[in-house]
């Protein structure tokens, strides 16, 4: 097969443009089975396995592209001679290379690497996700493979074309087989793709919120291609028919299949099974009431109603009345319904209203789910809940504009105003707050920050208007770029203060074992208010907990260890002042060896587990902490909630962008690539327009 040595580089970059683009359009097709046997062949569903999956897709699609197309116009073949002669001698196309003369550029040379380097994603991805232990059939399928291009090129496709288009080189099969070998001997090199996990197909295990959303995806993608399978022969039929006086409706023929289709797939199906839908067969959830039985067929119905069917009504009702109403509200449900999947709980919205638990299918029990609820707390979230909630306030506002336009517009200009008033505002806050820090902390690296957020606001803002105010493009092109990437960074501020404050105030869910209290700076056996608001949480959440079990054996540890500046180890002082507003010394003990969030956890599990006792824990801390200190117990495998106590109002601006900026550490290499890609695609389009 000829790659680069007959195709122009334009159009080697096109077929490559065009098999990333047919690839994506491929994805949603594919997207349901791969779901199902991924499941079934690892146990679970991680963004590795995702990643394998679209990349298998693409080079898919671009072996064809490099290879079988652009087909030729007819008109412009010369099949006088028979086309292009074929080359069957082996290694005869080495004749053609000519380094000394050309270089690396050699045509012929490329053409050869090319021929290697196209199959090795074969031999890779094929061994990887299909056959691991039979590299020798796997490199016999390459050599077919290549051998059906080859022989597809040699007859013009199979005679559609009265010659051949390209040339039949038996060097192209002996380069294409090579080049799937090697790949075959690199396939391991795959396992290394991060996201990947391999669990036993018939392990049970918690359902998360990912594995929810899952789910719903592979129904609403079911229902929508199912629906788009039954619509396009119905038609074409009453096109030509004649059905409806020739005139056919077919927005609301669509709409109409759109929702006896959901009724079959998202409420027959579950009738006549356990309850289950599609996706949460794929996915292992089994939905259940509150005692562990199978859902009547009532709550079924209302699952139905208040879930995903009622989203797909909507939208048929949109299509059948011609009414956009309809498909807003719609849009809100569907992004509702996800966002309390994602912030609230796996059961959902709908699950909520019937009454109806989920747990894994492999489960025959299922309080396994109901003890194993998946704490939300990871900037992932907190981004897609900003998001959703964005996303929820834009389309309710566009529904109120469509409903009622002066009352709409008049919402939008007020949250325009409040947002620039805001913006405009946070600076003088920033400022204001870091001084106020200053004076009541002293200088130091926390009491700081706020001054330097400000100051990185103000310069480049500065810097533009200097540039617009002189004219000089590359200034300004040059602050775009920064203030795009404070654009990302202040979106994920807000997305961590706000949810961060959610999280904090949380309430203890369940029952535990311990209330862990973590430490900060003591002054000799002084207790700090800012440390003192934290022990006198835990204190409320202990009384708490012992008011509704009695006999529960649940304990108050003070965790913290000495600094070099202080006199006595952080947990010795707060038990002190524990044990002096009521504490028994029983249910006191003290961790004093720790020197960090993760320390505090987990040296006190430890303690706990030496003990004989459960490691079920509330952590408390302050507000501003709660959020990163909750991340830090996910990431060490604890079994924690954390809680957070109030800060002093001048103390809290400083101390939650440390926190901030200690999440983002967590990661820096994501936010270091996002800002860079900002960065050029910002100042590229700038250049692109004011230079």
């Amino acid at each position: 097969m000829r790659l680069a040595y007959d195709l122009p580089m334009s159009q080697f970059a096109t077929s490559g443009v065009l098999a990333a683009f047919l690839g994506l359009f491929l994805l949603p097709v594919l997207f349901v089975p791969y779901v199902a046997w991924t499941y079934h062949r690892h146990g679970t569903f991680g963004w590795g396995h995702v990643l394998i999956a679209v990349a298998t897709v693409v080079y898919g699609i671009a072996l064809w592209t490099y290879t079988i197309v652009p087909l030729p116009d007819p008109a412009t073949m010369d099949c006088s001679k028979g086309g292009p002669r074929p080359q069957l001698i082996p290694f005869g196309s080495l004749a053609d290379i000519h380094v000394l003369a050309n270089g690396v550029h050699d045509p012929a040379l490329i053409q050869l690497v090319a021929n290697i380097a196209l199959f090795i994603p074969f031999g890779m991805l094929v061994r990887y996700l299909v056959a691991p232990r039979r590299p020798a059939w796997i490199v016999l399928a390459a050599l077919g493979v290549s051998l059906f291009i080859e022989l597809t090129q040699l007859t013009g496709v199979w005679g559609i074309y009265p010659c051949a288009y390209r040339v039949f080189d038996v060097d192209d099969l002996i380069t294409n087989t090579a080049g799937a070998a090697l790949g075959v001997m690199a396939a391991p090199l795959l396992r290394f793709v991060p996201g990947q996990r391999e669990l036993p197909e018939d392990q049970p295990r918690i359902v998360t919120r990912g594995r929810r959303l899952v789910g719903m995806a592979v129904d609403f993608v079911s229902v929508q291609g199912s629906s788009l399978v039954v619509y396009l022969p119905l038609a074409i039929a009453a096109r030509d028919a004649g059905w409806f006086g020739g005139q056919v409706p077919y927005d609301r023929l669509l709409g109409w299949v759109t929702l006896a289709v959901s009724a079959i797939l998202l409420l027959v199906v579950p009738w006549a099974g356990r309850g289950a839908t599609l996706g949460q067969r794929f996915t292992f959830v089994r939905p259940v009431d509150t005692s562990g039985a199978r859902p009547r067929r009532r709550s079924i119905l209302l699952r139905w109603a208040t879930g995903s069917g009622g989203y797909f009504v909507m939208v048929a009702l949109g299509a059948i009345t011609g009414r956009h109403g309809f498909d807003l509200i719609a849009t809100v449900w569907l992004v509702a319904a996800a966002a309390v999947v994602v912030l609230r709980h796996p059961r959902g919205v709908s699950g909520y209203v019937s009454g109806q638990m989920v747990t894994d299918a492999r489960d025959k029990s299922p309080l396994h789910s109901r003890a194993s609820e998946v704490d939300p707390r990871s900037m992932g979230i907190a981004v897609v809940a900003l998001v959703a909630v964005g996303y929820l306030g834009f389309s309710a506002l566009a529904a109120l504009a469509a409903l009622a336009p002066a009352v709409g517009a008049g919402f939008v200009i007020a949250g325009a105003v409040v947002l620039f008033v805001a913006s405009m505002a946070l600076v003088p806050f920033l400022v204001g707050a870091g001084v106020r820090a200053v004076r009541r902390e002293g200088a130091g690296v926390i009491t700081l920050l706020p001054l330097v957020v400000a100051a990185a606001i103000v310069t480049p803002l500065v810097l533009l208007g200097v540039g617009i105010w002189t004219g000089v493009a590359s200034l300004v092109v040059a602050t775009l770029a920064v203030l795009a990437v404070l654009g990302y960074f202040g979106f994920l501020f807000i997305a961590f203060l706000a949810y961060g404050q959610w999280y904090a105030h949380r309430r203890p869910a369940g029952p535990v074992d311990a209330v862990v209290v973590l430490g900060s700076r003591v002054f000799g056996e002084r207790v700090p208010p800012l440390l003192a608001a934290r022990i006198d949480l835990g204190i409320e959440v202990l009384d708490e907990q012992m008011g509704a079990d009695p006999g529960s054996p649940i304990v108050l540890v003070c965790s913290g260890g000495q600094g070099p500046d202080e006199t006595m180890p952080e947990g010795e002082a707060m038990a002190r002042y524990a044990a002096a507003h009521g504490v028994a010394e029983d249910r006191l003990f003290r961790e004093t060896a720790s020197r960090d969030t993760r320390e505090n956890l987990t040296l006190t599990r430890r303690l706990l587990e030496g003990r004989g006792l459960g490691t079920r824990m509330v952590a408390v801390t302050n507000d501003f902490h709660a959020f990163r200190a909750s991340i830090i117990a996910r990431g060490s495998g604890i079994a924690a909630q954390v809680i957070g106590a109030p800060t002093a109002h001048y103390y809290f601006p400083a101390a939650v962008i440390r926190e901030f900026a200690g999440v983002l550490a967590l990661s820096p290499a994501v936010h270091a690539v996002v800002g860079l890609v900002l960065a050029l695609t910002v100042g590229a389009l700038g250049a692109l327009i004011l230079l």
